[in-house]
């Protein structure tokens, strides 16, 4: 297991302190944490980063965007009485269904077992839309935690972020569909920006190669080069962690994988990244959210 190196961490955290965070959070930052494939880590990078930036003081809110295998409130020990479905489905409002964590983000959980989504009638919609801007306008921070795969579902959060971080182990498949991700990410009419996380790796030169794999694909048929946000090592601490319910950050605060996540948060808010207005997320995201929806059969129409 690796050590991270302190003059590292010192020179990322002195060059965090002397940032206005008020600067900073003045315009949201809508990120998507993508894979391709599954069973990367990508959901507990997800929590783990929204953890660090909370304690940062900023105010995060994290989406489960894994609308048919849903496990980000696994993954915190959470009970959602709410999920996002029933929001759409007019069950309930999204006050009653974000969940606030002490110490931690807000999460607007979404429930397993439910692939589909629901057309919704314009009254519907707007009511959605209406009550995700008010919530949008208190945060610096929306986490969205992709589900795995490259299909519509998918792709349909990546597009409409303004910042798309992907997970990626050191494997072949992993690599592959991590390309695959990004050529679809790509062919979007205006794709956000996208960095590289890798997952897993023994150290963190393992990690740089591992994204120089990831890149000589990518520019040989993409023609672009992605930066490499941050290098989380593989840490036996993790899999207690999800055993547990717990976020790692919070199991084993002072565990290699923290503190590797920690590290990613802090270059994450040294970075200008791609901010936006509340109004500017309801022309965009926030529309092709509520678009979403959940196709479920509802019985006496909308």
């Amino acid at each position: 297991m690796m050590t991270i190196s302190k003059d590292q961490a010192m020179s990322l955290r002195q060059g965090l302190d002397g940032c206005d965070r008020s600067v900073l959070s003045r315009r949201l930052r809508c990120i998507s944490v993508c894979s391709g494939k599954g069973g990367v880590g990508k959901t507990m990078i997800s929590v783990g980063l929204a953890f660090w930036l909370a304690r940062m003081k900023y105010k995060v809110l994290v989406i489960d965007g894994d609308l048919g295998l849903a496990n980000v409130d696994i993954q915190m020990g959470l009970d959602p009485r709410f999920t996002l479905q029933d929001v759409v489905l007019g069950h309930c409002s999204l006050a009653d269904t974000v969940m606030r964590v002490e110490g931690g983000p807000d999460v607007l959980p979404s429930a397993s077992g439910a692939p589909e989504m629901v057309d919704m009638g314009n009254a519907r919609r707007e009511m959605f839309v209406s009550d995700l801007m008010n919530f949008a306008g208190n945060y610096d921070f929306i986490l969205i935690d992709v589900g795995a795969g490259i299909g519509k579902g998918i792709t349909a959060f990546l597009q409409v972020s303004s910042e798309v971080l992907v997970v990626v182990a050191n494997e072949p498949t992993s690599i592959m569909d991590a390309y695959s991700l990004i050529k679809i990410l790509r062919k979007s009419k205006e794709p956000p920006p996208a960095m590289i996380v890798a997952n897993m790796v023994r150290s963190l030169d393992e990690g740089d190669l591992l994204a120089q794999k990831l890149n000589k694909v990518v520019v040989r048929f993409l023609g672009i080069e992605l930066p490499l946000a941050g290098t989380v090592v593989y840490d036996e601490s993790v899999k207690d962690a999800v055993r547990a319910r717990c976020p790692v950050v919070s199991y084993a605060n002072a565990s290699a994988a923290s503190k590797c996540i920690k590290e990613l948060a802090e270059r994450i808010c040294l970075q200008p990244g791609s901010r936006v207005s509340p109004a500017e997320m309801k022309e965009v995201f926030f529309e092709k959210l509520a678009d979403l929806g959940l196709r479920q059969k509802v019985e006496g129409g909308q």
